[in-house]
């Protein structure tokens, strides 16, 4: 059998994919991807055929202007990436058996109409589908009552519906399709799998019927840990993980600086991962300071003492993993649910937003995270379980079942 996938967002989106690409490819069928353009690099480098989808997202959130706090510039950059996704999944679909789109991979669905073959779309996070039990991911509170949540879906679906339908017909013009009224209603009410872990996210209750749940996609192995990392890796007491992944945040080096000046405050070292805000540049290095532009999370979060992070899926899942505390400050979306879940966990203390906090206050939420036992104690508690946990293999039952 022969899938395509299409994932399309950050490395968040991208590399469970590439896990699951793996898997498929361990049980005898052929996997390749057609990505953002930043992205396609790391993918061949597991062996996987990779073609370019047209859109740079490392460069679009590196641009001037780019305010991915803004809600409507982030529709503003979905919408116009939506022409050269349609055109470059649909170039790369010609054999494909089954598309798995996943991220903010919208056209994918259409392409497989076109194509007459099953679809599905894989989401990380259970926020990304209605139910009362969890608001729309572009509201940052997680304890509105269950009336409001199924409100906000009711009313957020059809707006947003209206704001793609236009560029998503054209699209499906250009393919000889009909046009559709609810593109994203469909998208998100068709066969979803729900990639996350039961216990960070179980799945809701009343959430669509064409949604499944599997564990979340891990990618196991195939890195190597820098012999610099590994010796700082060595200090007493462990160091603390800083990173924001893909984040760039509006206040720059300014977030950098004073989680390393929180992580000063409390006694402790600090790995700083540079992410695409490339803070590790800009950070002045010292004996309790290692500036790199990533780490391989699975062999780096076991041995550190916490992690100061933004709250994404693969960040938040690899840190549970790893079994250390954590201290999430969420930048947008999704991150708001996974700092809410850590906090009700026990896993580490309740977030804050990025643009509120300042040295002191991460300071005492680290101190939290360092010190009290509780949240030590159900951090190292948890941690084994959800390691022991990998959902691709499931996925492959599906994606199989499908075809």
């Amino acid at each position: 059998m022969k899938i395509l996938l299409a994932p399309h967002g950050t490395r968040g989106d991208v590399q469970p994919a590439i896990a699951l690409a793996v898997a498929l490819r361990a049980r005898g069928h052929e996997a390749k991807f057609v990505a953002p353009t930043n992205s396609v690099a790391s993918i061949r480098r597991h062996g996987f055929q990779a073609e370019p989808n047209g859109v740079d997202l490392e460069a679009i959130m590196r641009s001037n202007g780019a305010d991915p706090h803004s809600v409507r510039w982030l529709t503003r950059q979905l919408i116009d990436t939506l022409a050269p996704l349609f055109d470059a999944v649909a170039g790369a679909s010609a054999t494909a058996d089954v598309i798995v789109g996943a991220g903010a991979q919208i056209p994918a669905a259409s392409v497989a109409e076109w194509r007459d073959v099953p679809y599905v779309t894989a989401v990380f996070c259970p926020c990304a589908i209605p139910s009362s039990e969890i608001p729309p991911p572009a509201f940052r509170t997680q304890t509105l009552p269950r009336w409001v949540n199924r409100l906000l879906w009711q009313a957020g679906g059809p707006a947003a519906d209206l704001l793609l339908r236009s560029a998503m017909n054209r699209g499906r013009a250009r393919l000889g399709l009909r046009p559709i009224h609810d593109p994203l209603s469909q998208l998100i009410n068709g066969p979803v799998i729900v990639a996350a872990d039961p216990d960070l996210a179980p799945l809701p209750d009343d959430r669509p019927k064409a949604a499944i749940g599997t564990d979340a996609w891990i990618l196991d192995g195939g890195d190597d840990i820098d012999p610099h990392v590994d010796a700082f890796l060595t200090l007493d007491p462990p160091p603390v993980y800083i990173g924001f992944g893909s984040m760039i945040p509006t206040r720059g080096t300014a977030l950098a600086e004073l989680t390393l000046a929180a992580v000063r405050a409390v006694g402790r070292g600090a790995i700083l991962a540079g992410g695409w805000a490339a803070f590790d540049r800009h950070v002045a290095e010292g004996d309790d300071v290692l500036a790199v532009e990533s780490v391989p999370h699975h062999l780096v979060l076991p041995r550190v003492a916490a992690a100061i992070h933004h709250g994404g899926a693969g960040t938040t899942t690899a840190v549970a993993r790893a079994g250390v505390p954590q201290v999430i400050l969420p930048h947008l979306l999704d991150q708001y649910y996974w700092g809410h879940r850590v906090a009700a966990l026990g896993l580490g203390p309740r977030p804050m937003p990025v643009e509120l906090v300042t040295a002191d206050i991460v300071a005492d939420r680290l101190d939290t995270a360092l010190n009290d036992p509780r949240v030590r104690g159900r951090a190292a508690g948890l941690g084994p379980a959800i390691a022991a946990r990998n959902g691709v293999s499931a996925a492959v039952d599906y994606i199989e079942s499908l075809a």
